[in-house]
């Protein structure tokens, strides 16, 4: 029995590129937020609206 793929190349590349996107950029930048947001005493969903 044959295996199909069910993700394309170009398609594979394009989730690879967002997941180290939002490992190296996005998760380090929403820490930040949430490490100021804690030292203020503020929770975290009030400090991610501004």
């Amino acid at each position: 029995m044959k295996k199909s793929n069910y993700i394309t190349r170009e398609g594979w590349d394009r989730l690879d590129k967002e997941l180290k996107y939002l490992w190296k950029e996005e998760r380090p930048r929403i820490t930040r937020s949430v490490s100021e947001a804690a030292a203020l005493g503020e929770p975290p969903k009030y400090r991610f609206l501004i």
